[in-house]
C-alpha cells in the first residue's frame, strides 16, 4: 500500500512569497484573451436574444419552430466549434503551414458543410415528427425551412471560422481559447438571422 505523503506546512511568510511571485506573462495574455472573448461572448448572447425577441411573432406563426430552434442553435456552435478545434490542432502541428497538406483544410470545410446540411434536414424532420404528435398540426415546410437555414448559416460560419483561426494562430494568438466562446455566440446570431431568412424564403 502506498504511503500518504506527510503534509507540507508553510509559515505565513512562505505563503506570503509565494503570493508576491511573478506571474508568468503566458498565463497573464491567456487571462487576457479569454476574459476579452467571454466578454465579447456574453454580449453576443444578449444580442442574439434581442434579435430573436423582435421576430418573435414571426416564429410564431410556424408551428414547430420553437421545438428547432434550441438543436438549430447548438448545432451552428458544435459543428464550427470542432471545425476550429481540429484546424487548431493542424496548424500546431505544422500541417497547414507553407503548403503542406493542404487537402486537410478543403476536407475539413466539406466535412463541416456536409454534416451541418444533413443534421439540419434531420433536425427539422424532428420537429415536424414533434409537431405533428404533440400538436397534431402538418406543417410540413418546417422542414424546407431547417434545411435552408442549415445551407445559410453554413456559407456564413464555415469561412468564418476557418479565416479566425488560421489569423488567429499566425498572429500568436491561441485559437482555442478564443474561438470556442466565439463561434458559439457567433453561431447564435447568425443562426437566428438564417432562420429569418428562411422564413421570409419559404
Amino acid at each position: 500500500m502506498k504511503k500518504r505523503e506527510p503534509f507540507i506546512y508553510r509559515t505565513e511568510e512562505e505563503i506570503l512569497a509565494l503570493l508576491k511571485q511573478k506571474v508568468p506573462r503566458r498565463t497573464v495574455r491567456e487571462f487576457d484573451e479569454i476574459l476579452f472573448i467571454e466578454f465579447i461572448s456574453v454580449t453576443g448572447g444578449v444580442l442574439a436574444g434581442a434579435l430573436l425577441a423582435q421576430f418573435l411573432d414571426k416564429i410564431a406563426l410556424i408551428p414547430g419552430l420553437l421545438i428547432l430552434l434550441p438543436g438549430f442553435l447548438a448545432m451552428r456552435g458544435n459543428i464550427s466549434g470542432s471545425l476550429a478545434g481540429r484546424l487548431s490542432v493542424a496548424l500546431h502541428l505544422g500541417l497547414l503551414n507553407k503548403g503542406k497538406h493542404p487537402g486537410i483544410l478543403h476536407s475539413n470545410t466539406v466535412a463541416a458543410f456536409t454534416l451541418g446540411v444533413f443534421t439540419s434536414l434531420i433536425l427539422g424532420l424532428v420537429a415536424y415528427a414533434g409537431t405533428w404528435l404533440f400538436f397534431h398540426a402538418n406543417s410540413p415546410q418546417i422542414i424546407l425551412i431547417a434545411l435552408i437555414a442549415g445551407i445559410v448559416s453554413n456559407i456564413i460560419l464555415i469561412p468564418l471560422t476557418t479565416r479566425a483561426t488560421i489569423w488567429l494562430f499566425r498572429h500568436g494568438h491561441e485559437p482555442d481559447n478564443i474561438m470556442g466562446p466565439y463561434i458559439t455566440t457567433l453561431g447564435d446570431v447568425v443562426s437566428i438571422l438564417s432562420l429569418i431568412i428562411a422564413i421570409l424564403v419559404v
